[in-house]
């Protein structure tokens, strides 16, 4: 179960840009209104991992977007999925914020599930970088959280396959 919105708990919590009042705020209009819209859910991303960086916000976050996935449509639940996994992906990543201790036995104990939940969804992932970042966050939820990490760095740019850690495409296929 995630962090309650009102556990003073968060109070210690912080986001990308300090305090998590805009993360609790928002989180808790998510509940009123049955749900997050995309540009609510960027702008909470935004709020606990801004270009990429890592808060202990997130770790409460990534909980409450697999509880919200549990109530939306498949196409939406597919979207909150993947930017929990995506958390997840990043969770270990060497400059990553530490999970605080407690809610360190939540964030393990949803993966699994998540990752099942994700893994039903990905049919619907057609385009490639919808697909792309699914099996990222899938790795992430799973615990190949550098694979998962290294798909989100891939691009497919007319035809070919590029990586943020290469300055040239990959060789062509033989």
């Amino acid at each position: 179960m995630p962090l309650a919105l009102d556990d003073p708990r968060w109070n210690e919590l912080q986001g990308s840009y300090g305090d998590t009042s805009d993360v609790v705020a928002w989180l808790t209009e998510a509940q009123r209104e049955g749900g997050l819209s995309d540009e609510r859910l960027g702008d909470l991303i935004n709020e606990v991992k801004h270009q990429g960086d890592s808060s202990t916000a997130m770790y409460a976050v990534a909980e409450y977007l697999i509880s919200i996935a549990r109530r939306a449509s498949p196409e939406k639940a597919l979207s909150l999925l993947t930017h929990a996994g995506l958390i997840y992906a990043d969770s270990d990543h060497p400059r990553a914020v530490p999970c605080p201790e407690f809610l360190r036995e939540e964030f393990a104990a949803s993966a699994p599930i998540a990752a099942q939940a994700l893994g039903q969804l990905l049919p619907l992932a057609t385009e490639f970088y919808t697909y792309k970042y699914a099996v990222a966050a899938l790795a992430g939820f799973i615990g190949h959280r550098s694979f998962g990490r290294f798909l989100d760095g891939l691009d497919l740019h007319k035809g070919e396959f590029y990586h943020s850690l290469l300055e040239k495409p990959f060789p062509p296929e033989i």
